[in-house]
């Protein structure tokens, strides 16, 4: 079967295998194969979104217990995490805790056993892509290098917990038809969202000083009202925190600590606040009564509908939907 779970974006496909060998066959380009352990018919589902050359995801459920073998392709990174964690995966020898995530460099061999009920998502992204990527948000830094890097495993929560949320949302939007990326910007917004939080793991694993303390406060105010500056324009443009770092030529970890020192927020929750405060004011002054509240979201970078209407409730108390019946 191969049927698409979001009716706005075909590309998204939601498939269905009682044979293994299909199933394993969907990872595209791994030369991935699988070996049962566990008794039993085999059952799986396979979720993928190829929208981009540069960028795919792909989110699978089995029921048996199962040995993977597979191969990362050249010129792109794998980058996996357990969706469900109360299911265990071994990778590589190694025991993948609960709330880990895998970095897996171009031609990186992955094997290991899977618990029955696993859920797991695996990133393929390109190294072009988390290039670009990891020069806007950390400039300065030098860039990794691919042939360089060793598989490496990020265990802590905390590093994890953007990437899962992130992660999370898109595969309920998806399965509850609440994705919505059609327009380019919707796309675009998600893809810099996501290659962004990767490229946060590398950083996790490479360096955890915090900023020292004799930072100048003038100077933090500073860069927090140029921010805003940049910020103001762009808000309706393809803006994420790594092209706002690299506006400013300062790193994302500087940001993100002058802005919840000068308002307690982080620069990403701030442009989300500051889209919704500006998507009401359109829903309010708008003439045209047939005009959709996805296609205004849309025309804002906003990409899960779901998740929009749940924020935008969270910040003015009522559905959007509200907002433009009581509009006066």
């Amino acid at each position: 079967m191969n049927n698409p779970i979001c009716t706005k974006q075909p590309l998204i496909k939601q498939l269905h295998h009682w044979d293994i060998d299909e199933q394993a066959a969907r990872l595209t380009g791994y030369d991935q194969s699988y070996q049962q352990i566990s008794k039993g018919p085999f059952i799986g589902v396979f979720t993928s979104c190829e929208t981009d050359p540069e960028l795919a995801l792909f989110f699978e459920a089995t029921n048996q217990i199962l040995y993977q073998n597979a191969t990362v392709p050249q010129n792109y990174y794998a980058v996996g995490l357990l969706m469900d964690t109360d299911r265990t995966l071994t990778l590589n020898c190694e025991t993948f805790p609960k709330g880990a995530a895998f970095i897996l460099p171009p031609g990186a061999n992955m094997e290991g056993a899977t618990s029955p009920d696993l859920k797991i998502c695996v990133i393929h992204v390109s190294c072009h892509l988390l290039n670009n990527a990891f020069r806007r948000q950390y400039p300065g830094r030098k860039l990794f290098r691919p042939e360089y890097i060793p598989p490496i495993l990020v265990k802590s929560k905390k590093d994890t917990r953007r990437l899962y949320s992130l992660l999370t949302d898109f595969q309920t939007g998806a399965e509850q038809g609440q994705l919505s990326l059609e327009s380019p910007n919707q796309w675009a917004a998600f893809k810099a969202a996501l290659t962004e939080t990767v490229c946060s793991l590398f950083i996790a694993t490479d360096d955890r000083a915090r900023l020292g303390s004799g930072l100048i406060r003038n100077k933090h105010r500073r860069l927090f009202h140029d921010a805003l500056d940049i910020i103001r324009d762009n808000l309706r443009e393809e803006l994420t925190v790594g092209k706002l770092c690299e506006e400013l030529g300062t790193s994302r970890r500087t940001l993100e600590y002058v802005f919840n020192e000068v308002i307690e927020m982080s620069p990403a929750r701030y442009i989300r606040a500051l889209r919704l405060n500006n998507i009401r004011r359109e829903i309010i002054s708008m003439e045209n009564r047939h005009i959709s509240l996805g296609d205004i979201a849309a025309n804002w970078g906003i990409w899960h509908l779901g998740r929009f209407s749940r924020d935008y409730r969270r910040l003015f108390g009522e559905l959007p939907s509200a907002t433009k019946v009581n509009r006066g």
